[in-house]
């Protein structure tokens, strides 16, 4: 693993997105990794992006563009991209912008420390989406924006009500993370409880 470098992290749609993005960093920060200064270049840069919100494929490759002559300036530069829209997009990301290094998806946020090492020592891309969770979030290590507050999921993915089927947020969100999974600290799941899903913080 490589033992020093910087990172940012991009964080695109709701509330869920900010709870994984801290994950993410705290990932990062065990990997050896350190938050970047303000205005300098990282090492690393995450895109942790939303499919649900308008014109959020447009917003994510114009970004990508933009890195491209970043990109050539820094040969050392990694792009990852992750979140829903990576769900949903898996290889066509790389295809469109073919100087992303790491694609994952919302289910195997844990593995971003080891594609990041393996695309840096294959010299290819690492697209690797899993269809099921591996890890809950909540358990992964975080580095939080605040010492007295933070976003703690007590259930992943979205319930779609047969009222609302038609629902495009609760759609797309299904599609990309999946079916109900419950933490392992709450042990099960109650349609009154207040909880942070990807659906309930989208609509």
């Amino acid at each position: 693993m490589r033992s020093s470098g910087t990172y940012e992290i991009r964080t695109y749609g709701c509330q869920m997105n900010m709870h994984d993005s801290e994950r993410l960093a705290g990932l990062l920060e065990e990997a050896g990794y350190r938050r970047a200064a303000a205005g300098a270049t990282p090492d690393v840069v995450v895109f942790n992006t939303c499919a649900v919100r308008e014109n959020a494929d447009n917003r994510l490759y114009g970004n990508l563009g933009q890195l491209l002559p970043v990109k050539n300036a820094h040969p050392g530069l990694q792009i990852a991209v992750g979140g829903c829209l990576a769900q949903k997009d898996r290889e066509l990301i790389t295809a469109r912008a073919p100087w992303v290094d790491v694609v994952f998806g919302t289910h195997n946020i844990a593995a971003l420390p080891v594609l990041l090492e393996r695309a840096r020592v294959q010299r290819e891309a690492q697209v690797e989406i899993a269809e099921s969770l591996e890890r809950f979030p909540s358990v992964l290590p975080a580095r939080r924006e605040s010492a007295y507050s933070a976003w703690v999921a007590t259930q992943w993915a979205a319930t779609t009500p047969a009222r609302s089927v038609s629902c495009r947020a609760c759609a797309a969100v299904k599609r990309t993370a999946g079916p109900v999974t419950c933490s392992p600290r709450s042990g099960r799941w109650s349609p009154t409880a207040r909880s942070r899903s990807r659906c309930s913080a989208r609509t």
